[in-house]
């Protein structure tokens, strides 16, 4: 089975340049975890997850004030907290592959690209994880088969 199956096809994105203030707003809005960072031709150039925002702005939290907050989070841009390079994968690829992958590079998604490497869909361990119990419930759900 592919990743078709089982991927969010309703991805929001945003751009390196946007402000670390309209990356707020996004994550508020979707509760996403991972926001993919796209170029004008809308393919993957980088991902910034929700432990990346914090991370960038756990430092003001306590100390500065809200004016000092929230000049810091128009001037600082997503190009300076993505991660980059970001792995992609084709819509072919298979669930079991795309978990090795997940795996051995030690990430939670992955970026589903087509042909052109534009970026079609977003799949994470938790989409996988979901998919590996279902069928293990429709398997529990069957009746043995007993040859006659």
């Amino acid at each position: 089975m592919s990743l078709t199956a089982i991927m969010s096809k309703k991805v929001r994105v945003t751009t390196e340049d946007a402000s670390m203030a309209s990356l707020r707003t996004l994550f508020a809005e979707t509760k996403f975890q991972h926001v993919p960072v796209v170029n004008s031709m809308q393919q993957p150039i980088g991902i910034v997850s929700v432990k990346d925002y914090f991370k960038a702005v756990s430092s003001l939290m306590d100390t500065a004030s809200d004016s000092t907050t929230e000049l810091y989070m128009q001037k600082r841009k997503v190009g300076q907290i993505m991660s980059s390079p970001v792995f992609s994968v084709s819509q072919e690829t298979g669930i079991l592959q795309a978990a090795s992958i997940l795996v051995d590079r030690n990430i939670s998604c992955l970026l589903v690209v087509d042909a052109q490497k534009r970026l079609v869909g977003i799949v994470s361990w938790k989409d996988i994880l979901r998919r590996i119990v279902l069928a293990q419930q429709q398997k529990k759900q069957q009746p043995d088969q007993k040859k006659t």
